[in-house]
């Protein structure tokens, strides 16, 4: 994550370093002094639009980052419950129920994980969850408290099966393609206005482009990092599964 930081700040101050150098030895560079009220307006109109557009951008992808946390902590609670409250079906059918959850849990936190980074879902996790069902919705009761146990346990799983679509939908949200580019048009378009209007290359010149364009390089690598909440390096991780699989172990420990 730093180092892509790093090159995204470089670069836009390598830019904004070149196009000041090359461009302000144009006429128009030796006569800024006399239309400085105007350019003054214009040049921070097009930098309020950028930093319009740059937290527009960060905080929605920053709120759907945290709605797709919570979705994914809610189906590693509804997992354990599942997990938990299987304990009260028939002893087969709970080893092999709990045996699927497993699997599941496993998969979602290991190779699901790694496909829902180019937007896709692991089969293998989705027919494990389905097995969890099916065995719990063809399970033969001896009582009532084995009857109740199985209501509840199919009930948290059809909860499990919601929170995973709610995940599969987390996954595919991306920042709006058209508003990402407008916002690098609008990086663009604060770096070159002060080259193409008229500045010069001196030191102080050059040292506040720099620094202008580092903080623009470093934003447009910030939204471009929260485009997709499960994407590196900003990306969700697997951690609240990682966690349901420890508890896993908990409830078995304890009968």
């Amino acid at each position: 994550m730093l180092g892509w930081g790093l090159f995204y700040a470089f670069f836009g101050a390598a830019t904004a370093c070149g196009l000041t150098w090359a461009l302000s030895r144009s006429e128009a560079s030796k006569k800024a002094h006399l239309e400085a009220p105007a350019l003054t307006f214009v040049g921070s109109a097009t930098l309020a639009l950028f930093v319009l557009t740059a937290a527009f951008l960060v905080a929605s992808s920053w709120q759907q980052r945290n709605s797709a946390v919570d979705h994914t902590y809610q189906e590693a609670r509804n997992l354990e419950a599942a997990y938990a409250d299987a304990r009260g079906l028939p002893l087969e059918v709970r080893s092999q129920t709990r045996e699927q959850l497993r699997t599941y849990t496993r998969e979602v936190a290991g190779p699901e994980w790694s496909l829902m980074r180019n937007q896709e879902m692991s089969l293998r996790a989705a027919s494990a969850l389905d097995e969890a069902r099916l065995l719990v919705t063809h399970a033969r009761t001896a009582d009532d408290e084995q009857e109740k146990a199985k209501e509840v346990v199919r009930t948290e799983l059809d909860d499990v099966i919601v929170s995973r679509n709610q995940r599969s939908s987390d996954m595919r949200w991306a920042v709006p393609v058209p508003i990402f580019y407008a916002l690098i048009a609008t990086a663009v378009l604060v770096v070159l206005f002060p080259a193409l209007v008229g500045i010069n290359a001196g030191p102080r010149h050059m040292l506040v482009m720099v620094l202008l364009g580092t903080v623009l390089g470093f934003a447009v690598y910030l939204v471009a990092s929260l485009r997709h909440s499960f994407t590196p390096p900003l990306g969700i991780e697997p951690d609240a599964f990682r966690q349901t699989l420890a508890r896993f172990d908990q409830l078995d420990a304890a009968g």
